[in-house]
């Protein structure tokens, strides 16, 4: 028969070989040995992968077969040489690096000198295969065992992120790559990653205890730090697990207080009343509703809580309660009803300036000129710069002195003095309408003695969107000074934003950081005008300086993120913007928007090739120290 077959085989002119010359056979037969499980001969296959091996020396898959077969039979010393010599056949094979990752962890567990070399091919494997979880398990292992505490935290975000739902030693691995991503963080002082395992770790309906209190530390430390958006975002976080502690909702409305996002802090602070009523709750919830424009119903809450204060809360809550009620019932217009009350409180109020300030004012409305100047005279020497007294102090003193008339400019400065008092207090509770028409009727008294009126009404003007009349009011401010940094820098960005004379917002930034070269907020109108000039390497060096020295203004760091994406380091401007989204800011929720769509932009330019670049950068610095 065999005969038979042979002799048909010529006659078509087909090959006939016999099996032991056949590297296809004999990759067939090894493969069906070695994949038989416990009943499989992984030293018989290895047999067959050395035929193959002297048939065709440069096969990658044979080399990386036999490597499997030896490791199956318990020799990973003979399995490390044809495992290396797979990784160099064919360097870019996935499979390959992986398995020579996990038989150097093998390796190490008795010879630690093979460590690094472990880590090597565990990097490799990683970024050629981003989905495996054992790998990046390993990788963060054996990074710690090698004392590499960066790589080490990036390997347990990545894992992290992977969502593994598998257990390990009893634990969720998951949690487990969190929890030392955590650690890492910790050490390393990165608050990103740090911010991130913790979230994660809080996150799921019932986080374990542990997390959320490193939840809470980490929500108290940003409102330390000014990181007002990730702190309401861990505080919401924190109340979903604990929605009958009043604490939580208090800070809630705390950090939305600095945020000034007043609607929102007084939802919160209800919450917390209607669990437990507190003084500090009465105190916040009166001054968010003075910031609403809602001033009869702050008024009451503040007069019911002065009655009930003890001597155990805090001297400055009982004191600047106090403030706040005599400002509701002046910006009602009772001002002898506000007198009445800060000469009631004599003499804490006679030490006090914002009272006595207020006192000024109402003098003023009063129609009683002379005190109100001795009040102003007297003021002048014990309160310094603070409020209507640090208005007064550019005047010339003797229009304050006895001998002087109360006519003519000291009567005319008085009136203004009010009226840019009552303007700034305005401003103080951000009711630019109200402050704008005192402001209006400032001029009206007399022109302005300075530019700090005329500042104060341009920025009015501008939270009111009238960004043409504020324009026109800092031109008229150039008038009067026009080297003054400020107006030059407001006026400058003004032009940016509004597509003006970007040749004359150039001119005037320049000018103001000659007079104070490191002043952040310059340094970030200087590189968005070098931005829409299109020179975006200086912008960037400009910006980067600019957030150095102002590491917690959002608008810098959105500033940045677009001159990245101009430059194409999209991975890069994306981390600027998400360290924007760390404060609170008006275009907060538009930036979240943006960033949402560049991440699924960058996840889209991720292909194999590209991690295989990545992978080549990331261990370019790696010593080659494999060995068979």
């Amino acid at each position: 028969m065999k005969k038979l077959i042979l002799a048909a085989s010529l006659a078509l002119g087909v090959p006939c070989l016999h099996s032991a010359d056949d590297p296809r056979v004999l990759m067939l037969q090894a493969r069906a040995m070695q994949r038989e499980g416990e009943n499989g001969d992984p030293r018989g296959a290895a047999t067959l992968y050395r035929r193959v091996i002297e048939l065709q020396p440069d096969s990658a898959e044979a080399h990386l077969r036999l490597s499997e077969c030896l490791l199956e039979a318990d020799d990973p010393q003979a399995a490390a040489g044809p495992a290396l010599r797979a990784t160099e056949l064919a360097p870019r094979n996935a499979e390959a690096w992986a398995h020579l990752g996990i038989l150097r962890c093998i390796q190490a567990q008795s010879k630690p000198e093979i460590l690094p070399q472990a880590k090597h091919a565990l990097l490799k494997a990683t970024q050629l295969l981003p989905q495996d979880v054992e790998l990046w398990y390993r990788l963060g292992e054996i990074c710690e065992a090698t004392k590499d505490d960066a790589e080490a935290l990036h390997a347990w975000v990545h894992l992290g992120r992977l969502r593994p739902g598998m257990m390990i030693r009893g634990k969720a691995l998951g949690d487990m790559a969190w929890e030392r991503a955590a650690f890492w963080a910790d050490r390393l002082k990165r608050y990103e990653p740090r911010r991130e395992a913790i979230m994660a770790l809080a996150s799921p309906f019932e986080a374990e205890p542990k997390y959320l209190k490193m939840l809470e530390d980490l929500a108290r430390e940003q409102a330390e730090q000014g990181f007002l958006g990730h702190a309401e975002e861990s505080f919401l976080l924190l109340g979903q697990h604990l929605p009958q502690e009043p604490g939580i909702w208090e800070n809630i409305a705390l950090v939305r207080l600095r945020a000034s996002n007043f609607s929102g802090a007084l939802q919160s602070l209800n919450q917390a009343e209607t669990l437990k009523g507190t003084p500090r709750n009465s105190y916040y919830t009166a001054l968010c509703l003075m910031n609403l424009g809602r001033i009869p119903e702050a008024e009451a809450r503040l007069r019911t809580l002065l009655k009930t204060l003890q001597d155990t809360e805090p001297k400055a809550m009982f004191t600047t309660a106090r403030e706040l009620l005599a400002a509701c019932v002046l910006m009602t217009d009772r001002p002898q009803e506000a007198l009445d009350l800060i000469k009631g409180w004599a003499p804490d109020s006679d030490t006090n300036a914002r009272l006595q300030s207020m006192a000024f004012v109402v003098q003023i409305r009063l129609k009683r000129l002379k005190p109100a100047r001795t009040m102003l005279r007297e003021g002048l020497k014990q309160f310094k710069d603070e409020d209507v007294f640090g208005l007064a102090r550019p005047l010339p003193a003797q229009l304050f002195e006895e001998r002087w008339s109360l006519g003519g400019d000291t009567r005319r400065a008085l009136l203004q003095l009010e009226r840019e008092a009552t303007a700034n207090h305005w401003a103080y509770f951000q009711r630019w309408e109200e402050c704008l028409k005192a402001l209006q009727e400032a001029r009206k008294i007399a022109s302005p003695r300075s530019i700090d009126l005329l500042l104060l009404q341009a920025n009015a003007l501008d939270q009111l969107g009238r960004w043409r009349d504020s324009m026109g009011v800092l031109r008229e401010a150039q008038s009067l000074s026009p080297d003054h940094p400020t107006l030059q820098n407001n006026l400058g960005y003004l032009l940016i934003e509004h597509d003006g004379n970007l040749d004359e917002a150039a001119s005037l930034i320049q000018a103001a950081l000659k007079q104070d070269p490191n002043n952040g907020s310059t340094l970030d109108s200087w590189g968005w005008v070098l931005f829409k000039q299109g020179k975006f390497q200086e912008a960037e060096s400009t910006l980067r300086k600019a957030a150095e020295l102002n590491p917690y203004s959002p608008e810098t760091r959105k500033h940045l993120g677009e001159v990245l994406l101009k430059l194409g380091r999209d991975q890069e401007a994306l981390e600027q913007w998400e360290r924007a989204l760390a404060h609170a800011f008006p275009e907060r929720k538009e930036l979240e928007l943006k960033v949402r769509d560049l991440r699924i932009r960058i996840g889209k330019q991720v292909s194999p090739s590209d991690s295989q670049n990545d992978a080549d950068e990331h261990l370019e610095d790696e010593e080659e120290e494999e060995a068979p």
